[in-house]
């Protein structure tokens, strides 16, 4: 049974007021102007009987002139019946209208019915009595003024009951815009949005908002708080004090991240060591030699020079270490940055200061110690050079030549329009072991090898195809979810960039509403280093998203941790948190702090939290230990 809403019943309290009152007004104007005319007919009857009579009287009771005098009276037509009837009590004369006149319906005349009592008067003949006038008027003409009066009422009270129901519609519409507002707040918390709204100015709906946006602030409040405590904790824990870069232990567990995730960008790596820091050290003293670190950090830490998706840790003392997207890693921009930090250092020191420097493409294949090895190599061969120069590690590795952009754009055309993208599917699971959903990466045929998204998904972005790439995913996993009905969830991988096509948002919910049941057990989710500089973006994917049954969350969390202080209005579904976070947490007992916090604070607004890149049997009980939801990675089938 349908339960009838409370600006239903407004509704219907106003229309059942002013129906009641218009009505009562009505009838009790008809039967008050019945009652009158009822009392007119009486009084009209009255005074013909008594002048017939007196007439009569006069006249000495003569039959023929009374005669004339009744019928002269009748036929005015306003009596239905009038009698002259003697001594005897037979009629002398009786004249009758049978007819009844009047336009009132026989209705109206049912239920609003007239009857005036008959009226007589004693006729005289000497002092003999003569007999009596007995005169009942005629009721069709008062129907007549009774029902055009009726008519009249009736318009008139429909114009006031119209008026009135105008002003009960503002009102009860103002009572709905303010019960929406509160409705709407209410509901957006139950979709893990906590949002205020202004206060209404009525004092009922004022003190509810009040109290709901009260309730709300000290939510944020403390979501803000507990996020900002995380986020002195996570880089106490992870970070250098004074270059605030990655410690070794965060750097190399990003390292090892960004080698076992196929669909991230292959990038190259740069190790730097400051030669003579220690005699610089004693030279300058602590705090200068501190502030030149501080400066030499900052340099490493530029986001907007490097991406995003960098990362620069400090190994130690003298060495220092930057992770950068292959399309930041060009040789003069290389270059630039060695002359830059070298003038640096230099200008701290007032003498020249030897900066090597070593690079390497990170391969398919490629392990830490692969890459820490050539790496140390190419290094000894630059501090040999006085650090002047970069030395390149393995640059005599032949390298296929790489597909121009229009060579790529006819190849992710072709796929698009074909069966050239497929998604390749590994399991998430919960603490029970039990299937929790599955990651759905895309893979592109290249011939007869399908390339994981690392290796076009960069190119797809910068010759614009990202979004039809992505709307392809959703559509071949919704697809898979209708014909596999008991696989528990598909999460596709978006990119953030998608978000800057026009059409993208539009499609990507039509082709959610098509597949309603299937869409149920779908899971989106973007990376956080994509979502922080389209933040506006992604909130209005994720309000496009909220009415819909999908889930939706952030990947690769962590990175980035300031965006958690801005959760708490986005109604996600859940976070997927770094595996540089994750590797070797059994042996870290200040991440495991840190991350028992995240699973708290997240938790404590309907968030799963879900463990990325987990290598290790040891890892899964300390994680689920502490409160992940589910686990993700090499470790898991």
């Amino acid at each position: 049974m349908k339960r009838v809403s409370l600006i239903q019943q407004l509704w219907f309290l106003v229309v059942a007021a002013v129906v009641l009152a218009a009505a009562g007004s009505l009838t009790a104007n008809l039967f008050n102007a019945r009652n009158y005319l009822q009392q007119q007919l009486a009084a009209q009857s009255a005074d013909a009987a008594n002048s017939l009579a007196l007439l009569i009287t006069q006249n000495q009771a003569d039959p023929a002139m009374g005669e004339t005098l009744i019928n002269a009276a009748f036929d005015q037509g306003h009596f239905r019946r009038i009698s002259w009837v003697g001594a005897d009590g037979k009629p002398r004369v009786q004249r009758v209208n049978a007819y009844q006149s009047g336009s009132a319906p026989a209705w109206f005349r049912n239920i609003f019915t007239l009857a005036p009592t008959p009226a007589r008067a004693m006729v005289s003949s000497g002092w003999m009595q003569a007999g009596s006038i007995e005169v009942e008027s005629e009721a069709g003409y008062a129907y007549a003024s009774l029902w055009e009066g009726a008519l009249q009422v009736s318009f008139w009270v429909l114009i006031a009951g119209l008026a009135v129901g105008a002003i009960g519609s503002f009102g009860v519409n103002t009572i709905r815009k303010q019960l929406l507002g509160v409705v709407n707040q209410a509901k957006a918390i139950t979709q893990r949005r906590f949002v205020t709204i202004p206060e209404p100015p009525g004092p009922e709906m004022g003190r509810l908002a009040q109290a709901m946006n009260a309730m709300v602030t000290r939510v944020k409040m403390m979501f803000e708080e507990e996020a900002a405590r995380l986020e002195v904790l996570r880089r106490q824990v992870n970070f250098d004090s004074v270059t605030g870069l990655a410690n070794r232990q965060f750097f190399m567990g990003r390292l090892g991240t960004g080698l076992q995730e196929s669909e991230d960008e292959r990038g190259v790596l740069l190790l730097m060591r400051i030669e003579a820091l220690a005699d610089i050290n004693s030279k300058l003293g602590r705090p200068l030699t501190d502030e030149m670190l501080g400066q030499f950090g900052a340099v490493l830490r530029d986001a907007q020079r490097f991406g995003v998706d960098s990362q620069a840790g400090r190994l130690n003392g003298a060495d220092f270490a930057l992770l950068l997207p292959a399309s930041q890693a060009e040789a003069a921009s290389l270059q630039q940055l060695h002359d830059e930090l070298h003038a640096l250092l230099s200008s701290f020191a007032a003498q020249p200061v030897a900066l090597a420097m070593a690079a390497t493409d990170l391969r398919d294949g490629d392990t830490v110690r692969d890459i820490m090895s050539r790496l140390d190599q190419a290094l000894a061969q630059s501090e040999f050079a006085a650090g002047v120069r970069i030395e390149m590690a393995g640059s005599n590795v032949d390298k296929p030549l790489a597909p121009t952009a229009e060579v790529w754009g006819g190849m992710l055309d072709q796929a698009l329009q074909g069966d050239g993208l497929c998604l390749v599917r590994f399991a998430v699971r919960d603490r029970h072991g039990a299937l929790l959903h599955e990651e759905a990466p895309l893979r592109l045929r290249q011939g007869e090898v399908w390339l994981p998204a690392g290796q076009f998904m960069p190119m797809a972005i910068r010759i614009r195809r990202v979004a039809g790439l992505d709307l392809a995913a959703v559509a071949m996993a919704l697809r898979q979810l209708a014909t596999e009905p008991d696989c528990p969830g598909i999460a596709v991988n978006l990119a953030a960039e998608s978000l800057a096509s026009e059409d993208f948002l539009r499609q990507l919910v039509a082709q959610i509403r098509e597949h309603g049941h299937s869409a149920a057990r779908l899971w989106l989710e973007m990376p956080e280093a994509g979502i922080v500089p389209r933040f506006d973006a992604f909130r209005a994917l994720c309000l496009a998203l909220a009415e819909l049954p999908c889930k939706l969350g952030i990947e690769h969390f962590g990175r980035q941790f300031s965006l958690i202080g801005q959760l708490h209005d986005l109604g996600i579904d859940y976070l997927k948190v770094d595996g540089s976070f994750v590797q070797d947490i059994h042996q870290h007992a200040g991440n495991q702090v840190f991350l028992r916090g995240v699973c708290n604070i997240a938790h404590n607004i309907g968030l799963g939290v879900i463990a990325e890149g987990v290598m290790q049997e040891q890892e899964l009980q300390v994680l689920f230990g502490l409160g992940f939801d589910g686990i993700t990675g090499p470790a898991i089938r």
